[in-house]
């Protein structure tokens, strides 16, 4: 079945429906906190976040850093992907290879917890695909540990991405469609309204065709439709239900080779090495993946809640989330320079079969405590991952990359090899199987001591088994083993209102993280325990009239970090340890009616502690690879007087990066400009983007390996057309 045909029939599904329950009964529809239109040039300091806390509490009384990038602030900043969105906050950075394309730095970690609708996505990493912004009322990014909210993985911080949601008092209908450069496409429509007396459904549609002219071959389609239903199954007791699919599939791009400066007649900064090597202009272009690469997905998600208000102190809510996805990899993922003038390439071939259960309950509370006002909720959660995961590679031997290499320029890629003598070798062809059962009990209360002060706490135990089993094709050989873990993680933080407009606050809170993918789990590495972190963090939050700010100051520790034994570097340990500290400040001023200026930025010190690696060799001191240490945004709005016309200026800068513990290859920084303008045509928004102003060519991330970064895409063009109808 074709592409277009899958969501024809999904569109008919929900369509369906919808019609089914056209007669449910009347009901108010839980808040959304979404004020459309109406962010620009605001934090939302007075929004609430369910991902930084599940008590109704706003930013600015939570202890903690959050932001919010609305959907109509992904829209104006013309953020097609999630990942260009994440960009624009303070201190995130990055975008990782097609392995793992949503992988970005946040406070100097790239262990970050993705969530989908509030519900956690499981295995985060490589698991997680780009998809476009379309389908999304808003993003909250929560900076820091925060296992208390969600259980293993958020050192970094917690991304929630929360869909368009039913509202019979808000319906909506819209569209977009564009073209860029390249051939360029996206199209998008969203329908929302009432149901009946009481009800209320939300069906959104996109589909975004990006081809990167700059580097051959590289394109990615993506399809996304989302749907929801929402009444009243008795007079306190509310029904939410949605079935979601997602496709994505394109060609890959994996990264360009360093050569040496010897060679290159047209050497760039991109990099800067201390022998000397370089990208070279010649072969910025340049693909050297396969030519029948594979690099596709197929997610179907289902979700209910009811919610039930039992009295007017307490309600009861249950979610119950099945989520099934397959993909293929099918590809050239390195690309290392090989003297004189080729390229040794591997080639590997990688299938998942997922499938995700969970249930979470919970009851609220809010009340008082004697003559204090307080918030409670109590709860748990289940969950079940099923993960079975096909590996070929192949074995690097010399033979092998004879066969797999190319020349330097004008490659001919050829296509993918399925001769097994290329995979010969224990580990090269293997089949796995992982069963990840984890449950999980937690608490959080808001006491308010006084009028202005407040004080947060939240407690969460969790208990995680784990059963994996190889075959190895190559060695006949068949292993199974498992472990437990079990962990417990805490919040304390406190907020003081110094007046109505401003706070000050300060938490502690830990986390724990897998050592390596749970469902990638070695033999060997499963004997070690979680490594574990911790936050100490102090910030301010303050609207005065047309300015809002915040600031934050942060030291975050990791300590089980994998490492070599000092005496033997032949044995593996876990006393390994890294740090962050550092700063964050985000600004949004309306300087006139007319002009608008916002932005963010973010300075830390990243660092291993103690490292020992392969040869006894330290890393103590060093940065750890694809974390920046200062990133900043800035955007300019300028809205004219007597014309429909906004112009917007937008201006990243991102400070230096490594590829490798060793910090020897250092990805240099850049600054980049976007500039767009709109014109309201009723009803239509006319929207002309120009991305990358001064046709910057950057590296963004490291390769698949050490010696090859991902260039990002160089000066584009767009035109789009939004129409209310």
């Amino acid at each position: 079945m074709t592409s277009f045909k899958r969501s024809a029939v999904a569109l008919a599904a929900a369509a369906a429906m919808q019609g089914a329950l056209a007669q449910a009964t009347e009901a108010e529809l839980p808040a959304v906190n979404i004020q459309a239109g109406r962010d620009e040039g605001s934090l939302q300091l007075s929004n609430k976040s369910s991902s930084a806390s599940r008590l109704g509490l706003t930013l600015r009384e939570t202890p903690a850093s959050v932001e919010i990038l609305s959907q109509d602030l992904m829209q104006e900043r013309g953020a097609r992907t999630l990942s260009e969105a994440l960009r624009s906050t303070a201190g995130m950075a990055g975008g990782g290879p097609p392995s793992a394309p949503t992988t970005l730095s946040l406070r100097g970690f790239t262990n970050v917890l993705y969530l989908y609708d509030g519900v956690r996505m499981s295995g985060a990493g490589v698991t997680n695909r780009v998809e476009d912004t379309w389908n999304y009322e808003r993003i909250e990014v929560l900076k820091g540990p925060a296992s208390v909210l969600q259980g293993d993985s958020a050192i970094g911080g917690i991304v929630n991405f929360q869909t368009k949601r039913p509202d019979r008092n808000n319906p909506g209908r819209e569209a977009l469609l564009s073209y860029g450069s390249y051939g360029s496409t996206r199209a998008a429509v969203g329908l929302g309204g009432a149901v009946g007396e009481t009800g209320a459904y939300r069906l959104d549609y996109s589909r975004n065709d990006t081809r990167v002219g700059t580097i051959a071959r590289t394109s990615e389609k993506l399809e996304h439709l989302t749907t929801g239903l929402s009444f009243d199954v008795a007079r306190a007791t509310r029904l939410d239900l949605s079935f979601d699919y997602s496709r994505d599939e394109g060609h890959a791009y994996w990264g360009t080779p360093l050569i040496p400066g010897s060679l290159s007649t047209q050497p760039t900064l991109v990099v800067s090495t201390p022998d000397g090597r370089v990208i070279d202009r010649r072969v910025a272009q340049s693909n050297y993946n396969i030519l029948d690469d594979r690099n596709q997905s197929e997610a179907y998600w289902l979700r209910a809640r009811i919610t039930s208000r039992v009295t007017p102190e307490w309600t009861l809510r249950n979610e119950f989330t099945a989520n099934k996805v397959e993909r293929l990899w099918r590809n050239a993922e390195s690309a290392v320079f090989t003297v004189p003038g080729s390229i040794t390439r591997d080639q590997t071939l990688i299938a998942h079969d997922q499938r995700y259960l969970a249930n979470r309950l919970d009851a609220s509370h809010e009340g008082r405590i004697g003559a204090l006002a307080n918030k409670l909720v109590v709860g748990g959660e289940v969950s079940k991952t099923d993960f079975d995961n096909t590996r070929r590679f192949s074995n690097g031997s010399a033979s092998t990359n004879a066969t797999l290499r190319v020349p330097l320029f004008d490659p001919a890629v050829g296509t993918y090899n399925d001769d097994p003598a290329l995979m010969a070798g224990g580990g090269n062809r293997t089949n796995f199987t992982s069963d990840v059962h984890s449950s999980s009990v937690f608490a959080e209360d808001a006491l308010k001591l006084t009028k202005a002060w407040t004080l947060v706490g939240g407690l969460r135990h969790d208990r995680v088994d784990v059963d994996r089993s190889v075959t190895d094709l190559n060695l006949g050989t068949f292993s199974a083993f498992g472990t437990k873990y079990s962990a417990n993680s805490v919040r304390l933080g406190t907020v003081y209102d110094l007046s109505s407009e401003s706070s000050v606050y300060a938490q502690y809170t830990n986390a724990t993280i897998p050592v390596g993918s749970l469902f990638l789990l070695s033999a060997g590495n499963a004997v070690f325990p979680q490594s574990k972190g911790k936050q100490f963090e102090v910030g301010f939050k303050q609207s005065t009239g047309d300015v809002e700010w915040t600031a934050a100051a942060y030291h975050i520790g990791l300590d089980n970090v994998l490492s070599r034994d000092a005496n033997n570097a032949n044995l593996t340990v876990n006393n390994g340890s890294q740090s962050s500290r550092g700063v964050e400040f985000s600004a949004a001023w309306r300087a006139t009616k007319q002009l608008t200026l916002s932005g963010n930025v973010a300075a830390l010190d990243a660092r291993f502690d103690s490292l020992v690696e392969a040869g006894g060799v330290s890393r103590v001191g060093n940065t750890p690879p694809n974390v920046p240490e200062r990133v900043a945004n800035l955007f300019a709005s300028y809205r004219f007087k007597d014309l429909p016309l906004n112009l917007l200026l937008s201006v990243n800068h991102t400070g230096k990066m490594y590829t490798d513990n060793a910090n020897q290859i250092r990805i240099n920084g850049h600054t980049t400009a976007d500039l767009a303008a709109s014109y309201r045509l009723k009803p239509a928004l006319l929207s002309f983007r120009i991305r990358n102003l001064t046709d910057k060519l950057y590296a963004s991330y490291a390769g698949r390996a050490t010696s090859q970064v991902l260039l990002a895409p160089q000066r584009s063009f767009e035109l789009s057309a939004r129409v209310d109808f």
